[in-house]
């Protein structure tokens, strides 16, 4: 049976546990799915903007998301919590979690000169995205008709991390004989930053679990990050992308570990299961 994510999804800290008379009403009314861009002073939850420009350093309506109130499952069938009404902050100073209930305010903050990854995963309509520190990570989940309009924001907090710019090691493989999917992303300012920047790349297509078709995975560097794409683990479909994003200026220390990388990254240890060439390839490129 092909399943859109893992059934094991815990829920996170400020979510709420779902009960009739709090969620209930979620499934008998119409809302948005997805989170949004506001573009008026309207459009954000009370207290939300001046909570996040004070802790985070937010200065323009287009650094923050509005993420509707959601149920979801956890653990399996059966068990579900209620996402609040939420706005993510990807401000100058740090990235932010504000939530409406059970207490409005912020739940979590990560300074940016803390943050050590950027870890996302779209399936199908799909989204988890996650800012990875020395510490408790900031997660939130999404509806990935929103990624889009999320990006622009997204790829002005990874200039902000990116620190010095690094030297690239010699190009080893011909961006040509990637298949396509692979060829597309490769051009995409997902793995560039920005368009026109060099890259060096790995691609590997690796075994995926019985009576699935193989698994692409591609490890790209660029002057300003390590950057990893690889078909969805999580599910049997095809239609999405994992991804982490490492600031080459926050690794310290990097070596492989059976089938991982593992770097050290602002203090937090990141295990990235890959291929082992991809590992290889990695390890060579950090010198």
């Amino acid at each position: 049976m092909r399943t859109a994510v893992r059934p094991h999804d815990p829920a996170e800290k400020w979510e709420i546990r779902f009960t009739e008379a709090e969620g209930g009403s979620y499934f008998r009314s119409e809302r948005a799915s997805h989170p949004y861009t506001p573009r008026r002073l309207e459009d954000v939850p009370a207290g939300a903007l001046e909570s996040l420009e004070e802790e985070c350093g937010v200065r323009a309506l287009n650094q923050i998301f509005v993420i509707p109130l959601a149920v979801r499952s956890i653990r399996g069938l059966g068990q579900k919590v209620i996402s609040p009404n939420s706005v993510l902050a990807l401000g100058n100073r740090a990235v932010g979690l504000w939530t409406e209930k059970p207490q409005a305010g912020v739940k979590l903050t990560i300074p940016l000169e803390r943050v050590a990854a950027i870890e996302d995963v779209t399936i199908l309509l799909y989204g988890r995205l996650s800012f990875v520190p020395f510490g408790d990570r900031l997660t939130i989940r999404y509806n990935t008709v929103a990624r889009q309009e999320m990006e622009p924001a997204l790829l002005a907090l990874r200039e902000r991390l990116a620190g010095s710019a690094y030297p690239l090691p010699p190009t080893e493989h011909d961006a040509a004989e990637l298949p396509f999917k692979w060829h597309v992303l490769l051009q995409d300012p997902v793995v560039r930053l920005e368009e026109n920047f060099p890259v060096v790349h790995s691609f590997a297509s690796v075994r995926g679990r019985s009576r699935e078709l193989d698994r692409g995975q591609l490890l790209v560097m660029n002057p300003y990050e390590l950057v990893y794409l690889c078909d969805p683990t999580e599910s049997t479909e095809r239609y999405g992308v994992d991804s982490f994003v490492v600031p080459r200026s926050k690794i310290t220390a990097a070596h492989v570990q059976e089938n991982c990388l593992e770097v050290t990254s602002n203090g937090a240890r990141i295990e990235i299961s890959m291929a082992p060439s991809l590992c290889e390839a990695a390890i060579r490129w950090m010198g």
